[in-house]
């Protein structure tokens, strides 16, 4: 059966401040019909998010545009982008950083899915593999496995700290997006948080939108189970839509991150076959 792409009804516009520079900062979505892919826009300027150089360096993953546009913290919005099946999108940001919101996907995946999805007569191309991809770093591995369903299993472990060792392992749908990933906040240790601000990074951060965790539970409480590990997936969720496509599979990381996440996604933007969706 045929299935067709499918981008948002309408635009949708967040403003708040980005969480490493603390700046003010905005980012509209909007629909895109043009089979473009997720696409973002500097003035006249447009760009494949594919046509990016991808930097995840820096506490999080930036993209460094042909033109010399430069955006951070972009993780997020792609991870709901993804998780709502969004094909095609037109992105534009202004500020040099995504606005964090709550430190989760959610308020923008609550957003997508209240303003609406629409299917458009252009057809859906899936994305998988026929062999196994892995790459490492240091003691982080990452692998993505030959799949029928876009899967995430994510071990993370912070040893002599509260949040020890974690594991989620979810099928990624709308639904379980919705119910397990997306509320997931970023999140860092207590005893850490200054130093990370003295390094430049963190500035907009605060327990409005982070996880700061000491030797209690963090204010409030956590939204979901093994919530630092759902965090993890969900940006590994928005980083996998860097090669341009989304490659459905079982993602498997251990002690993962930006960089871990980026080195994966450039090996499957060459490694990936591609083939009509009319069956999924």
């Amino acid at each position: 059966m045929f299935r067709g792409r499918t981008t948002l009804l309408g635009e949708i516009v967040f403003e708040g401040k980005g969480i490493h520079t603390g700046r003010a900062s905005s980012v509209k979505i909007s629909p895109n019909i043009e089979g473009e892919g997720i696409t973002f826009a500097f003035g006249a300027r447009r760009y494949g998010i594919a046509e990016a150089q991808a930097d995840g360096s820096m506490r999080s993953t930036s993209l460094i545009f042909p033109g010399g546009e430069r955006v951070r913290t972009v993780e997020h919005i792609l991870s709901a982008i993804v998780g709502f099946g969004l094909d095609d999108v037109l992105i534009t940001p202004s500020g040099e950083e995504m606005p964090i919101l709550d430190g989760s996907p959610l308020a923008f995946a609550e957003a997508i899915n209240s303003r609406g999805l629409r299917e458009f007569d252009s057809e859906y191309v899936t994305s998988s593999l026929d062999a196994p991809v892995c790459v490492d770093l240091k003691k982080s591995q990452i692998a993505a496995l030959p799949s029928d369903e876009l899967r995430i299993t994510y071990v993370i472990d912070y040893p002599d700290s509260p949040i020890g060792t974690e594991m989620i392992d979810v099928t990624v749908t709308r639904e379980s997006f919705m119910s397990q990933i997306a509320p997931a906040r970023t999140f860092c240790l207590a005893r850490e948080a200054e130093a990370i601000r003295a390094s430049g990074f963190g500035l907009g951060g605060d327990e409005d939108n982070a996880l700061i965790i000491g030797d209690d539970d963090p204010r409030g409480g956590y939204r979901v189970n093994r919530e630092c590990a759902a965090h993890k997936a969900a940006d590994l969720l928005g980083d996998m839509a860097l090669p341009g496509f989304v490659t459905r599979a079982h993602y498997i990381c251990v002690r993962g991150g930006h960089a871990l996440h980026l080195k994966l996604a450039d090996r499957l933007k060459r490694s990936v076959l591609k083939y009509r969706g009319g069956n999924d």
